[in-house]
């Protein structure tokens, strides 16, 4: 994955604390935040980079007016996924090999 998609993604995950939505809106992100997990589970970089521009649609694009009567803040397992994905995000950076660098499993620096 490039470090822009993964900048991308982090953006929105941190906006997400921020949105409110109504619950099918919600819905609509957990769908997403979970694409977002299988794909980077997965290493396919186009399915996450789509799972990423799923999760940005569903958030608030509009002044809803009204709508905002019946918005929620976001629910707790949604806010705990979106933690989970900003961690594996920084550490999928922090843990890649160095060129020519292999993993095999042997003692590292910190072992």
């Amino acid at each position: 994955m490039d470090e822009e998609l993964r900048q991308m993604a982090l953006e929105v995950l941190e906006d997400i604390a921020h949105w409110p939505l109504r619950s099918s809106g919600w819905e609509r992100v957990g769908r997403g935040l979970a694409a977002m997990e299988r794909t980077l589970r997965a290493a396919d970089v186009t399915g996450f980079r789509r799972a990423v521009a799923d999760v940005e649609m569903a958030g608030p694009h509009r002044i809803s007016g009204v709508e905002e009567a019946s918005s929620l803040p976001i629910p707790e397992v949604y806010r705990e996924r979106v933690n989970e994905l900003i961690h594996a995000l920084h550490a999928t950076r922090d843990e890649r090999p160095s060129a020519g660098a292999a993993n095999v499993g042997g003692p590292g620096p910190h072992d």
